[in-house]
């Protein structure tokens, strides 16, 4: 499974970073990003910083793109 999030649309509602916080974060500009073995993707962001999300994670990267208020987390299930 890999995830992003489409700054565009984040809320700053902080939900993801609470459910999921080895995977999501909230940066210097007050919006969600991805994080991947603890680094923050922030450069540039978007579809392009997509990150692999380890398993033991997997069910809380789905909680929060599902309670995401701004819709903008992204997830791609892989075979």
């Amino acid at each position: 499974m890999k995830v992003w999030i489409d700054q565009s649309r984040c809320l700053n509602s902080r939900q993801c970073e609470e459910t999921a916080p080895r995977v999501f974060s909230i940066a210097d500009d007050s919006l969600a990003y991805v994080r991947q073995n603890g680094r923050l993707l922030d450069q540039p962001g978007g579809e392009t910083c997509q990150a692999d999300v380890p398993d033991e994670d997997q069910d809380a990267v789905d909680t929060a793109a599902y309670e995401c208020p701004g819709q903008c987390i992204h997830v791609i299930e892989q075979p």
